[in-house]
């Protein structure tokens, strides 16, 4: 608005306008400026950051341009998720890990904490999601294609509930203990649930058994249980629509971590 009142200002006046042109020109060079400066503050702290680390130092000229261009704006969209390569996602989430920065600094004060990458993704789904390759490599080419933000994000919460301790960003985390004592209760609610029931032992699941040891029978499995739902008459449209949803994704995830599974067999 101050640039548009000084320009109506320029226009009015004539003879007597040379100051004020001056005046306008040097505002809106300010402002102009400023605004440009503030819209750098999260590229130029988050590259800034990573370049003062040597983060770059061991990459190639292509990821380095690449990376940096994806860091202008502070946030890792889908879009540029889809630029990324399973090797390259790998190595950028690696240089952009708070929690791993954070720990390499050991900052004193808020001050110092190392900047902080948004993501619209929910998850840079890195190597480490869970113990298996195929399944993360699997997950990731899956949904980096998935169009829609929402169906994404529902997708990933799906799966990461899914994957339980397993998910090493999630519940996998945590200290051994507190995951030993989380154990403990489920089982104890597991028995409370199904304690007026005929056979509960047929029916209680058992949480010490949490660990997935065959991804492939467990993506089956998803699958099945994800196809059932979506033809549930007593659940509503809108769910039904969901889980439709889940197994057409499930069902690239399964492609994808066969094929991935064949060529690491054949490699």
């Amino acid at each position: 608005m101050q640039i548009q009142n000084n320009q109506t200002t320029y226009y009015c006046y004539n003879q007597n306008s040379n100051s004020v042109n001056k005046n306008s020109s040097s505002n809106s060079f300010d402002i102009n400026l400023e605004n440009e400066e503030n819209t750098k503050k999260p590229t130029s702290k988050m590259i800034e950051y990573l370049e003062r680390k040597g983060k770059f130092s061991s990459l190639s000229e292509e990821d380095e341009a690449l990376f940096k261009n994806i860091l202008e704006d502070g946030v890792f969209s889908a879009n540029e998720m889809k630029r990324l390569s399973y090797e390259q996602i790998q190595v950028f989430s690696d240089m952009v890990n708070f929690a791993k920065n954070y720990n390499e600094d050991n900052p004193i004060s808020k001050d110092d904490f190392p900047p902080y990458l948004l993501s619209s993704i929910g998850t840079y789904l890195s190597s480490e999601k869970t113990n298996n390759h195929s399944f993360n490599k699997a997950l990731y080419e899956t949904v980096k294609n998935i169009q829609n933000d929402k169906d994404r994000m529902a997708y990933l919460d799906a799966i990461n509930s899914a994957l339980g301790f397993n998910d090493n960003q999630g519940y996998g985390q945590l200290p051994k203990h507190i995951i030993d004592n989380m154990i403990k209760e489920l089982n104890k609610l597991e028995k409370e649930k199904y304690k007026d029931f005929e056979n509960p032992e047929n029916l209680i699941k058992d949480y010490n058994n949490w660990e997935i040891k065959d991804y492939k029978n467990f993506i089956d499995n998803l699958k099945n249980s994800y196809k059932t739902a979506c033809v549930n008459s007593a659940l509503s449209i809108e769910t039904r629509a969901m889980y439709q949803m889940f197994y057409q994704n499930t069902l690239t995830l399964e492609e994808n971590y066969n094929q991935i599974q064949k060529e690491t067999k054949y490699a």
